[in-house]
């Protein structure tokens, strides 16, 4: 059975080459995910230890930045890496331009080194290097060099299902969808405004509807790929829920962008439409996810990578909690009023963006390195231990958040206490998030160790060697 499998693994290797030059985009990734952590566990240490920062080289503004870019570009890596990953078995053939593959890894990767570098010594210096706004720190040429590279891959995905041998499936739309939305979604950021209104309104379209339009779009797309590669749940009902995620993405993902228009001196509608449209877009993807695992359980369908299986599960009720449930309590504007800007939005951020997103890469990660390396028999315990440290420090991390949030808006809102006052109060929960985030640090370092370790066997494609497998 365990030779078949790997048979089929390489035979899948031989008709789509290019899939084992993804690999590099999920190790690239994890990598990343690493140092990011590590930025933020320094930065929790100078939550405990302020005075800490002064002996060090780079200060807490530059390493937040850094930790919030980085994200950005592992998350890029890794979506990209599955995009290339999972459309060649959907079409029915190979991608149209390997070559580009490559190209575009070094491309992105050297433009992420790019932004860094600008950050730790081009900060208010340069505005082409640095542009400064908040999450929209790389600079000018950056945008324009990161956008660039970006229709590169929008192109190379559009021409390879152009010229599919399959029907064209509702989940490869849908990736094409947010691939293409992704480039429209980053142009507005590179617009520049004299008002200040007109530039936090513009800079929101990046933040949010990268985030919660073109993201949401990949992430549904690559779950419903990877629901129906590894289960034989019906593909009209994936399809179903997809294409009610899909209206719901384009629904409350725009109009729900009014939840941070509350404080930037909008129309006052945007109160009621933000609050109103926050939480519904993770519904659907629940449902889907839960339609193939209730099917799984009934039909007792084994899923021999069960490593997947935890992440992508992770990752839905991680979107629903935290993306979902999670922000649509705190930005309802009768308690983002209190809460905005505390420590309960970090609780939401720590909650939505590793819960969903994260995990999700990981999945695919994990998906797709034991094929391309020919280890699909590969041992799993050490991606489980993986998963639950990380579930278990985030969790650690998002619950210190929240009560601190919530001693925080009390004291500081509602007492009209000093806000260094209230943040010693919170001293404490600062030292509770540390030990989650190193909780999860330690997860994150298992499941890239475990990675490497799968990736280091090279798979050959050719028939012969198939031939002489089996």
């Amino acid at each position: 059975m365990r030779i078949r499998k790997m048979t089929r693994g390489l035979e899948t290797m031989s008709e789509y080459p290019s899939k084992i030059k993804t690999r590099k985009y999920f190790i690239a990734a994890i990598l990343l995910f690493i140092v990011q952590m590590l930025l933020g566990l320094v930065m929790s240490v100078n939550f405990l230890a302020r005075d800490s920062s002064t002996n060090l080289p780079l200060t807490f503004d530059i390493l937040k930045a850094l930790h919030l870019n980085l994200m950005v570009l592992w998350l890029l890596l890794g979506f990209i890496g599955g995009l290339y990953y999972l459309l060649p078995v959907e079409t029915g053939r190979d991608i149209k331009h390997p070559r580009l593959i490559d190209m575009q890894f070094w491309f992105l990767l050297l433009i992420g080194i790019g932004i860094i570098i600008s950050e730790i010594f081009f900060t208010g210096r340069n505005w082409w290097l640095v542009e400064g706004r908040e999450y929209l720190e790389a600079g000018r040429v950056w945008d324009l060099l990161l956008t660039a590279g970006l229709l590169s891959v929008v192109y190379n995905v559009i021409a390879t299902i152009l010229e599919s041998k399959n029907k064209l499936s509702s989940p490869i739309l849908v990736l094409a969808a947010g691939a293409i939305g992704s480039i429209l979604m980053y142009v507005p950021g590179e617009i520049w405004f004299d008002s200040i209104v007109a530039a936090e309104y513009f800079r929101w379209w990046v933040v949010h509807y990268w985030v919660e339009a073109s993201f949401e779009l990949i992430a549904a797309g690559v779950i419903a790929l990877i629901l129906l590669a590894m289960t034989q749940v019906r593909r009209e009902i994936i399809e179903k829920y997809l294409a009610i995620e899909v209206a719901l993405i384009l629904l409350t993902g725009i109009i729900g962008q009014g939840h941070h228009y509350y404080w930037i001196g909008t129309p006052g509608v945007w109160i009621f439409l933000g609050g109103l449209f926050s939480a519904l877009q993770p519904v659907p993807l629940f449902l889907m996810v839960w339609s193939a695992y209730k099917d799984l359980k009934e039909n007792k369908k084994p899923i021999l990578n069960k490593v997947v299986l935890y992440m992508i599960i992770g990752a839905t009720i991680g979107n629903f909690v935290g993306a979902g449930l999670w922000g649509f309590l705190h930005t309802l504007p009768q308690i983002n009023f209190f809460t905005h800007g505390t420590q309960i939005t970090s609780s939401h951020a720590h909650f939505a963006t590793p819960g969903t997103y994260l995990l999700l890469v990981i999945g695919i990660a994990y998906l797709a390195i034991p094929e391309i390396s020919g280890k699909l028999n590969f041992s799993q315990y050490r991606g489980k231990i993986g998963f639950w440290l990380l579930v278990i420090g985030f969790l650690n991390m998002i619950i210190a958040l929240m009560i601190a949030g919530v001693i925080q808006v009390y004291q500081q809102r509602v007492e009209g206490l000093g806000f260094m006052s209230v943040q010693n109060t919170l001293l404490p929960y600062f030292g509770w998030r540390l030990i989650g985030g190193l909780i999860a640090f330690a997860g994150g370092l298992l499941i890239a160790y475990d990675l490497i370790l799968i990736s280091t066997i090279k798979v050959k494609v050719e028939r012969n060697n198939i031939n002489k497998e089996i």
